[in-house]
Formats: C-alpha cells, structure tokens, sequence
C-alpha cells in the first residue's frame, strides 16, 4: 500500500480561470522524499508536519514555512519532509498568480515565500478554520471563501494578455514568440516583460517548457498521437529526451516505464482535468 494519498477538487466556476485544482496531500511514512515536475507557482497550507525542505534545479534548499507560496518552477524539484504530513494546496496559474501575488513571477520562479508576510493575517484565520475540520470539501470551501477575499484587492488589469499567452501555448506544439507578438500587439520587450511578470519565464523558454509537460502528459495518457507530438515539436530523439529530462527530472523511458508515486497521483489531476475541461489551458498544466 502507498504511504502517498492525493485527493483533487475542482474550483468552482469563478475561480476556475484563476486556480488549478485544490488537492489534499497525505504520507504516512517515517520520512518522504520525491522530485516534482516543472509546475504553476502553488499556494499550500501545511496543518501537519514538520521539517519540510525544498531543493530547487539551481540546489538552492529552503525550508518550507507552514503557509507557503512556491513560485512558478522551471525545472524538477525535490521536496521532503519527516513524519506524518498533511497539506492542502491549489495551483496558481498565471491570472490567479495575478490576482493575489504583489511580485513579478520571474522573480519568485524556484523559490519559497512565506505567505503570511504576503498577505497579512487572512492566511494564517484560514489555516486555523482548515485544521477544524478533516472534511476534504469543507476545506475547500474555506479556502476558497479565502482566495475570493484577496482577489477583491485591487490589482493592475491582466486578463487580456494572459488569456491570450495561454491561447498561444495551447494552440500548437511548437509557439512561436513572433505569433505571440502579432497576437497580443505588444512590443517585443513589452512580451517579455509580461511573460516574466505572470507566468516566471519569457516566452521562449515558456514555449519550451509546455512542450515538454505536453509530452509528458500524453506519455502518461499514452495518447495515441504522441508519435506526432514528438515530431512535430522536437528536432529529434535526443532533443526529446533533454527537453523532458530538463523540465520533469525523468528521461521519457523512466518516465513512462517507471512513474514515481507522486507522478501516478498528479496523472489522477491530469485525468480529471480531461474529462472536465472548464479552461483551455488545462490542456497544457
């Protein structure tokens, strides 16, 4: 049996273009360690555990504060902890990152932040009612109730380029940066600017690094058209094979021959992502 457990809720319509799924992560061994993908930034409260240490793809090693914001990572990353560990987290994609975080994405992307000096004392109430309770969807009702009170903070207006960012990536294998300006009507360095702002990458490596997941994803799946994907989108084999090793941490044969306990629950994510398809860029998480 798995010391792992991860259990998924899906954000409710207003805030389904913000957040990915709310989770709730569960191990009940005497120490865990394991390596997570290139992801969106993440905002996690921690109601059990202690100890827990995150070592990012440049071995910069943080200590995890019980209310955490994780920037967007740009490469795999292992994380660990000892004893029993509870969390619940949601994934903050580009908008909702925009909405709540005061800081360039860039500028965070493979690091910790505290979220109680983010935010102020709102996450540290909403962590106290989340430990009331076990009920899985009780806690995502609180903490959606608290995600819905720091959107109402006012923040520079973003929805327009990020909705249009993530069109770009969904709509082929290979982005080109050029479409990408076409579509927006921005300047070049105006692009870059805000890809870095809401997203952590410039558009280059963003392009670069949602190829690879989509691969990952279809080996996962074992899609059909992943033969296509792979010529399409990569040089060659090799180039494949770096791409995916670079932004997942596993080569493609490892990755699909032999999934770690973590990749198996996040495919549970990915499976229910597909069947309920409420933002286009789920295609691409």
């Amino acid at each position: 049996m798995s010391d792992i457990t991860m259990d998924f809720r899906q954000p409710g319509p207003g805030l389904a273009d913000h957040f990915s799924f709310f989770y709730h992560f569960q191990q009940s061994a005497d120490r865990f360690e394991a390596v997570d993908r290139a992801d969106y930034a993440q905002l996690r409260f921690i109601l059990r555990g202690h100890n827990g240490q995150y070592r990012f793809v440049d071995e910069t090693e943080q200590a995890m504060p019980e209310i955490y914001v994780l920037g967007p990572t740009t490469g795999p990353s292992r994380f660990s902890g000892e004893g029993v560990i509870d969390v619940i987290g949601v994934g903050l994609m580009p908008a909702g990152w925009a909405a709540l975080v005061p800081m360039d994405a860039s500028a965070a992307a493979n690091r910790l932040f505290d979220a109680q000096l983010l935010f102020g004392d709102i996450v540290v109430n909403a962590q106290c009612a989340l430990r009331e309770t076990g009920d899985f969807d009780l806690r995502v009702k609180i903490f959606e109730a608290m995600l819905v009170a720091l959107m109402a903070r006012k923040r520079a207006d973003y929805h327009g380029f990020v909705r249009t960012v993530n069109e770009w990536l969904a709509d082929t294998t290979t982005p080109d940066v050029n479409d990408l300006i076409a579509r927006t009507g921005l300047s070049s360095s105006q692009v870059q600017r805000g890809c870095k702002r809401y997203f952590g990458s410039p558009p280059k490596v963003l392009a670069r690094k949602y190829r690879a997941l989509r691969a990952a994803i279809a080996m996962t799946h074992h899609d059909a058209d992943l033969d296509d994907m792979v010529l399409d989108g990569f040089y060659d084999q090799s180039h494949f094979i770096r791409e995916l090793k670079e932004f997942t941490g596993m080569t493609p044969g490892a990755y699909a021959e032999q999934p770690t306990e973590l990749n198996r629950e996040i495919a549970k994510r990915i499976a229910l992502e597909r069947q309920n398809p409420i933002k286009r860029s789920g295609v691409i998480t």
